[in-house]
């Protein structure tokens, strides 16, 4: 299993998971040009593809994915925050409920966002389980046995305070971020404490432009986690397989 990384910031997310003959894609927040570009324009393999909540950043190009057949797993509020001309291909999503799609189980879970949003437990034969979660301020549950972790560090406290201070970013930042947003601190702790002794890696998503650094990042999961740490950057790509070597 190859995990490829199209983006993961606010200026888009989108993510392939790819076995040998299908594709579940996460989130549809980069132009579907470049989806198609990075699928060597083959959409056939493409099982469906998951959205974790309705801001643009993940769902911007959701009717585009829709008109070219692709099956799009969401929340409610996801499909109604567009005008869609078509809902032949969404398939509404409740938290705690698990779906089938092609060779993946995906089960979605509930997150602390400031609008409706889920992460998803994905699970494929090729590479064990997954933990995808972003855009959240927290979890609110104990970790499953996983085999890899892609989990948002958006963040870091003394970094936007520092920008706070110099008039880099609004006080009003703050506020949004605590009840919206992943810190660094909050994503160490919930990797300290739940079993990682199954886990290969861990994949940080969806870092700040300004209120992150990406190194002392992975260095401060690394110390916490023991597992190597990866930043998703676009063009990131990844084997996520059941055994590390």
């Amino acid at each position: 299993m190859i995990l490829k990384v199209l983006g993961s910031s606010s200026e888009g997310n989108c993510y392939f998971l790819q076995a040998q003959n299908e594709t579940l894609i996460i989130e549809a927040g980069i132009k579907f040009a470049e989806v198609k570009k990075a699928l060597n324009w083959q959409l056939g393999n493409v099982v469906g593809c998951l959205i974790s909540h309705e801001h643009k950043d993940h769902s911007k190009y959701l009717s585009d994915f829709l008109k070219s057949g692709i099956t799009v797993l969401a929340l409610a509020e996801v499909f109604n925050s567009q005008v869609l001309k078509t809902r032949v291909f969404c398939k509404e999503i409740k938290p705690m409920h698990g779906y089938k799609v092609g060779g993946f189980k995906v089960l979605a879970i509930p997150v602390v966002h400031d609008v409706p949003c889920v992460g998803f437990i994905i699970e494929h034969e090729k590479m064990g389980k997954l933990l995808f979660i972003t855009d959240t301020m927290m979890l609110e549950f104990r970790l499953p046995p996983l085999n890899h972790i892609m989990l948002e560090a958006n963040y870091s406290d003394p970094i936007l305070q520092y920008n706070i201070d110099n008039g880099i970013m609004p006080v009003s930042m703050r506020e949004r971020l605590l009840r919206s947003h992943m810190e660094l601190k909050t994503t160490a702790e919930i990797l300290r404490v739940n079993d990682l002794s199954k886990v290969n890696e861990v994949i940080l998503l969806h870092l700040s432009a300004r209120n992150s650094d990406p190194e002392q990042f992975r260095q401060t999961i690394q110390k916490s986690a023991g597992k190597p740490v990866y930043i998703a950057r676009n063009g990131l790509c990844l084997d996520l397989s059941l055994t590390p070597y």
